[in-house]
């Protein structure tokens, strides 16, 4: 029996699991969308209340779990008369640099929402007429709102809105106004690569042959050994690694009619509490699906599903490691007493 564990001990030894450590990393991203620009006030006529394609490119540095610092260039477009009754060609072109912090709240493994308050260094060139032309540049407050998706551990998706106050032509008061922008942004974040992990199981106790005894007095010895199937990013789909290590328990379950098995569901504590637990308990119910399928022999079955309340990571490389289900056998063999 000790050896058939110990096996089940070696062949858990490596394990991969898609880790992340997003806290304390550098990542890069770019969006498009709509620039609107409102509330406009112009030296001449026929400029006013207009919109144009806008784009953005930043880079950021994730402070820890919550916040992030974030540096970009943002390209408001070209506010113009081209469409008005006018041919004296005027129109007023803004973009500057971004700098501002970042708060992101997770809602699961997967969605979130963002925030941003930052300043805006802009550049405002005001082409008034064919043979007269100002600029000016100056700074702006922003702020803004977003939800996200992370489609993988590196790569996320947002839909952003962004609005800026007070962009103004202070040098010759040619123009002011306010503008807001609406579009898709994606990020990329850097160093993040599976990990290849271990899952750590305790030592099997051996068994010391006592002295002989003229009448041997035997006592009930019971041992437990522990080994973790792990399940990927909100997922309970059981992998070939995981299916291998329960058909090994499948196997060892045949050699004694006294085993128990408990298994115990876990999730990280990444996102809604209640949306962990519904997790923790669909993984428990396939690897027990799986084990009764297989034919197990136990004395015993039970299960439980804790959800997030035993997970206290910090880093998505440890939080990968609480994305399982602990399968406790206890088997219990006759030893003479010492």
């Amino acid at each position: 029996m000790k050896k058939s564990l110990l096996a089940i001990a070696l062949m858990s030894v490596f394990s991969y699991a898609n880790a992340a450590d997003v806290d304390n990393t550098w990542y890069i991203g770019a969006g498009a969308g709509q620039s609107n620009f409102e509330g406009v006030d112009v030296t001449g006529d026929y400029l006013g209340d207009d919109s144009d394609l806008a784009w953005n490119a930043i880079l950021g540095y994730q402070l820890n779990k919550y916040f992030a610092v974030e540096a970009g260039w943002q390209d408001l477009g070209t506010l113009d008369d081209n469409h008005m009754r006018t041919d004296n060609g005027q129109n007023i072109e803004v973009d500057g640099f971004t700098l501002g912090l970042v708060g992101t709240l997770p809602l699961n493994e997967k969605w979130f929402l963002t925030g941003e308050a930052g300043a805006y260094q802009y550049h405002i060139a005001h082409q008034m007429t064919a043979d007269q032309y100002v600029s000016d540049t100056d700074t702006a407050a922003y702020f803004g709102a977003g939800v996200g998706y992370n489609i993988t551990d590196s790569l996320a998706i947002s839909a952003k809105y962004r609005r800026f106050a007070g962009i103004d032509e202070n040098a010759w008061n040619t123009a002011n106004m306010d503008a807001q922008t609406v579009g898709i942004q994606m990020t990329y974040r850097f160093g993040v690569t599976p990990t290849q992990t271990a899952a750590v199981l305790p030592a099997v106790i051996k068994e010391t042959k006592p002295a002989p005894r003229p009448e041997p007095v035997y006592e009930t010895k019971v041992e437990k050994s522990s080994i973790a199937v792990l399940f990927g990013f909100d997922s309970s789909e059981l992998s070939s690694t995981a299916q291998a290590k329960l058909d090994e328990v499948v196997r060892l379950s045949k050699k004694n009619d006294s085993d128990a098995i408990m298994l115990i569901g876990q999730a990280d504590n990444q996102g809604d509490a209640s949306y962990n637990q519904k997790l923790s308990e669909a993984r428990v119910q396939h690897v027990e699906d799986y084990l009764t399928s297989h034919g197990v022999e136990v004395q015993q079955l039970d299960h439980q599903a804790s959800g997030e309340q035993d997970a206290h990571a910090n880093s998505t490389q440890e939080r990968a490691l609480e994305r399982r289900v602990i399968i406790t056998l206890t088997s219990e063999s006759q030893v003479i007493a010492s």
